[in-house]
C-alpha cells in the first residue's frame, strides 16, 4: 500500500508540474494569428518601401539641379493604353504605337497595277503629362525605312475646357482626317483626305463645352519640309514661310452613350510656298508668282499601289485656296452614320505671261456600319471625335461597313481647263476587332474613273508589256481586294 501510495504521489507530483508547461503553449490558432500579423506587418513595410524611389546616380551635374524630389510612378494597363502615372495625376506619360501590315490585289484594271504587300505604317510615340496642366507628345514613323515626323508638340491646359497647343499637329480640319488611322472604319480614308491640312507646325487654340467644341490655329509648313536654299538662283523655298489658317466647330446636340448625333463645319484659307523658281522660258519673267504652285492628287483609296489616278497637274500663279467642309455623324446603338462634303476654291494671281483663271474642287463621302456583336462607337464631343472600340466578349467585336465617296478634280473652263478626273468608289468592308489592340480590316473597292482619270507621273504603272513608251490607260475601271492586320496600343 504505501508502494502504491508513492507512486500515486509522485504522478500527482507530475501533473502539477506538466499541466502549466502545457498551457502556456499556443494552439494551432494562435500560431496562425501571429503568422498572419507577421505578414501583415510586412505588407505595410514593402508598401512603404514602393512609395520612396530608390536613391539614384544621375548623369553628371544632374543630380546638383534636383529642385523637387522623384515622383513615383505606377504602371497600369487602361483600355488599350499602357500607362505610367503618379499617384495624384500630377505626372502621367503613356505609349502610343500602331503597326499596319496591309496587302492588296487589284483586279480587273488595265493599267499595270501592282499586288503586293507593305508596312503601311509603324509608330512609336509616348504621350505625356507634366505637373498637370503641361500635356506634350512626341509620335514618329518609320514606315518605308524612313524617319518621319508625326506629332510632335506641347500645350497649356491650366485654363478651364481649353488646350493651347503649339509645335506640328493636325490642323483641325475634317472629321476623317482627325480620327485617328487606329480608329477609321476602312483601310484607307476616303478620296478627300487628299488635300486636307494635316499635320503643320502651328499654334492652335482649342475651347469646348457639354456637348460641342471649337478649335483654331495659324499653320505654316509641315516638320521637316522647309528648305532654305537660295530661292533667286533657282533652289528650293528660301522665301519666308506663308501663315495658313485652320478652323473648326462641331455641335452633338444628342450626346448620350450609345445615342449620338453630331454636326461640324471647318475651313482653312492656305497659301502656297514658293517651289523651285524658273531660271529660263515664259515664267522667267514672273517667276516667284509662277513658283507658287498647287497640285491637288489622290491615289484610288489604296496604298499598296500607289499609282495617282486623279490630279490637277501643277497650278501655278496661285495666290492662295480655300477649303470648306461639312460634316454629319451619327450612333445609334450598334449602328454608325457618317459623312462629309468639302470643296477647294483655287484663287489665282493676275499675270501678263500666261491665261490662268480660278478654279472650284470638290468631293465627299459617306458610310453606314452595324456592329454584328452589339458594341456602340464611342464619342468624344471635347474634341469632335469617335473613338476606340471596346469588344464586348473576349470573341472580339465584328463590324460591317459600307461607304459611298466622291472626288472631281475637273474644272473644264474656257481658258486654262483643268481635266483631272473624277472617280466614285463603293467599299465594303469586314471588321474584326480582336481586342482593344488587334484588329482585322478586310475590304473590297470597287473604282470607276471618269474618262479624264489616268495615272500620274509620279507612280506611273502602264498596260502590260515591256515598252516604256506605252502610254497609261485613260478611264480605267477596277476591283480592289485588301486586308489589314493592325497592332494599336
Amino acid at each position: 500500500m504505501k508502494s502504491i501510495a508513492r507512486i500515486l504521489t509522485v504522478v500527482f507530483a507530475l501533473a502539477l508540474l506538466v499541466n502549466p508547461a502545457f498551457a502556456q503553449e499556443p494552439t494551432d490558432t494562435d500560431k496562425r494569428i501571429n503568422e498572419l500579423e507577421k505578414k501583415i506587418e510586412q505588407l505595410m513595410k514593402d508598401k512603404a518601401e514602393e512609395e520612396k524611389l530608390p536613391e539614384q546616380k544621375l548623369a553628371s551635374g544632374a543630380e546638383a539641379e534636383r529642385t523637387m524630389e522623384p515622383v513615383a510612378l505606377r504602371s497600369f494597363y487602361d483600355n488599350g493604353y499602357l500607362v505610367w502615372a503618379s499617384k495624384d495625376g500630377e505626372f502621367k506619360y503613356w505609349l502610343d504605337g500602331r503597326l499596319n501590315l496591309d496587302a492588296a490585289v487589284y483586279d480587273g484594271s488595265e493599267n499595270r497595277l501592282h499586288d503586293g504587300v507593305e508596312a503601311r505604317r509603324a509608330r512609336i510615340g509616348v504621350k505625356a503629362t507634366l505637373f498637370g496642366d503641361w500635356l506634350t507628345e512626341i509620335d514618329v514613323d518609320f514606315a518605308d525605312n524612313a524617319v518621319e515626323i508625326k506629332d510632335l508638340w506641347a500645350g497649356y491646359a491650366g485654363f478651364d475646357n481649353s488646350l493651347i497647343k503649339f509645335g506640328n499637329h493636325k490642323a483641325p480640319f475634317g472629321l476623317e482626317n482627325l480620327s485617328s488611322s487606329k480608329y477609321i472604319v476602312f483601310i484607307e480614308r476616303g478620296y478627300i483626305d487628299a488635300w486636307v491640312p494635316d499635320r503643320r507646325i502651328g499654334l492652335n487654340y482649342s475651347y469646348w463645352g457639354e456637348n460641342w467644341q471649337a478649335s483654331a490655329g495659324v499653320y505654316g509648313q509641315p516638320a521637316g519640309e522647309f528648305n532654305d536654299k537660295d530661292t533667286y538662283t533657282g533652289g528650293g523655298a528660301g522665301t519666308d514661310q506663308p501663315l495658313n489658317w485652320v478652323g473648326r466647330f462641331s455641335y452633338a446636340p444628342l450626346n448620350e452613350s450609345g445615342r449620338i448625333l453630331h454636326f461640324g463645319i471647318a475651313g482653312a484659307l492656305m497659301h502656297p510656298d514658293i517651289s523651285k523658281l524658273p531660271t529660263s522660258g515664259a515664267d522667267l519673267y514672273d517667276r516667284e508668282d509662277a513658283a507658287k504652285i498647287v497640285k491637288f492628287d489622290s491615289r484610288s483609296e489604296s496604298h499598296v499601289s500607289r499609282a495617282k489616278f486623279l490630279s490637277t497637274g501643277d497650278m501655278k500663279y496661285v495666290d492662295s485656296y480655300e477649303l470648306l467642309g461639312l460634316e454629319a455623324a451619327g450612333v445609334f446603338g450598334a449602328f454608325t452614320f457618317q459623312g462629309e462634303y468639302q470643296t477647294a476654291s483655287v484663287n489665282r494671281s493676275e499675270t501678263t505671261v500666261a491665261k490662268v483663271v480660278d478654279h472650284d474642287f470638290s468631293g465627299y463621302y459617306g458610310y453606314v456600319t452595324w456592329f454584328i456583336t452589339g458594341e456602340t462607337r464611342p464619342y468624344y464631343s471635347s474634341e469632335g471625335e469617335f473613338g476606340r472600340v471596346m469588344p464586348k466578349s473576349k470573341a472580339g467585336a465584328w463590324e460591317v461597313a459600307l461607304r459611298y465617296s466622291n472626288f472631281d478634280l475637273n474644272d473644264i473652263t474656257s481658258v486654262d481647263a483643268i481635266k483631272g478626273g473624277s472617280a466614285d468608289n463603293i467599299t465594303a468592308a469586314l471588321n474584326w476587332y480582336i481586342n482593344p489592340n488587334h484588329k482585322i480590316m478586310f475590304d473590297v473597292t470597287a473604282v470607276n474613273n471618269d474618262e479624264y482619270a489616268k495615272p500620274g507621273k509620279d507612280f506611273a504603272p502602264i498596260p502590260p508589256g515591256n515598252s516604256t513608251a506605252q502610254v497609261p490607260v485613260y478611264g480605267d475601271d477596277f476591283t480592289i481586294f485588301a486586308v489589314r492586320y493592325q497592332v494599336a496600343f
